[in-house]
């Protein structure tokens, strides 16, 4: 058994490893001592994009879900195992095997959730190490909280990340979760083995350690044979750093 980042591998046999993934949420939803209102079934949906993302970008296929519900089956449970289920299609996995259990013995006043994801990684699929250096975008801004209901339109899609990563020069994607944008490209420039980081004119630092609540920040290492045509042909991502051996 062993850790990469966020997530948990053990291997499965000779190709392959079993891949599994977390993220809870509390607090926010549509009880009366929740800090954050919003529907259910969208704090759901935002909860399990969370190691959605982290396996997309790590090129884990998912096997299954499961939904740990806080709170009574209905209406909270319900309306959590719908936004779940919703999600995934969303992201491409309509079929995807879920279960879980709800808490029907106690009365709450919060809402309150845990996801985990199961998958598979193929070593095939990993992307080998290389001495470039490594070109460092952000796709989307760092939003928490309320923060997240009033620009739920504006949030990056599953199939940006998707094509994203099937781009030829990608070297590593990584979700930006509550430790922030700084945390995580130092997370890449560790795995890669670059350690020397240099952040863009420009950037804005305040932003470097906000949260990026429901991983709505994307990094991304790209090679830098093939920085200019990866800014051809995502335009939309910000240029935050560089990072070399």
């Amino acid at each position: 058994m062993s850790s990469y980042r966020d997530l948990m591998q053990l291997p499965l046999d000779k190709v392959n490893d079993l891949v599994i993934a977390c993220d809870s949420s509390a607090g926010i939803g549509k009880k009366a001592d929740d800090q954050v209102t919003i529907a259910s079934s969208v704090m759901a949906a935002f909860t399990i994009r969370v190691p959605l993302l982290e396996f997309i970008c790590h090129g884990v296929t998912p096997l299954a879900a499961v939904d740990t519900v806080g709170n009574e089956m209905y209406p909270t449970g319900q309306a959590v195992i719908q936004g779940i289920r919703d999600e995934l299609a969303h992201a491409g996995f309509a079929g995807l095997s879920l279960n879980g259990s709800t808490e029907d013995n106690m009365t709450t006043q919060t809402t309150s959730v845990g996801v985990t994801l199961i998958g598979k990684l193929a070593h095939s699929d990993l992307v080998p190490a290389t001495p470039e250096p490594l070109h460092v975008f952000q796709l989307g801004r760092p939003l928490v909280g309320d923060a997240v209901v009033a620009h739920i339109n504006d949030i990056f899609s599953y199939d940006q990340v998707k094509a994203i990563r099937r781009f030829v020069g990608v070297q590593d994607m990584l979700p930006v979760g509550s430790k922030g944008i700084a945390y995580e490209v130092n997370q890449i420039a560790k795995t890669q083995q670059h350690p020397r980081l240099t952040w863009s004119v420009g950037v804005n630092q305040q932003q470097l350690t906000t949260s990026a609540g429901p991983a709505t920040v994307v990094i991304v290492a790209v090679r830098e044979s093939r920085r200019l045509p990866f800014t051809d042909r995502f335009p939309e991502l910000l240029e935050i750093g560089r990072l070399e051996v």
